[in-house]
């Protein structure tokens, strides 16, 4: 499943004008987004990632409630063809770059100290 998955970072994006209390209402509000898109028949899905400092918690806190959440949802959905992670800024493609290969990548990435070796 996490093949079908990329993490990239985009230009600036909308930030969504909702009220979100915590990761985890971030979290089910993009599966229900993701939930939306499959009843109406996309299967190439998407989700904008950005920095939720201004809704009072850190990225790093959202990323892993996230990915966990949309990673989730997939496995429950096999017909969907793929997901792509699009990041709004630095910091929330750091965030979610490092949760997904934490946790999700299959091959994890070289580190930059390591290349000169």
């Amino acid at each position: 499943m996490t093949e079908k998955v990329t993490v990239r970072q985009a230009g600036p994006l909308p930030m969504p004008l909702i009220y979100l209390a915590s990761p985890e209402d971030l979290a089910q509000w993009y599966v229900s987004q993701l939930a939306w898109a499959l009843d109406h028949g996309e299967r190439a899905l998407s989700i904008s990632c950005f920095d939720t400092e201004p809704l009072g918690f850190p990225v790093g806190r959202a990323a892993p409630a996230v990915l966990k959440a949309v990673m989730d949802f997939l496995y429950d959905h096999p017909e969907a063809e793929g997901l792509e992670i699009l990041c709004a800024g630095e910091a929330a493609y750091r965030a979610y770059s490092l949760h997904w290969n934490i946790w999700y990548a299959p091959c994890k990435p070289s580190h930059s100290h390591e290349e000169g070796l």
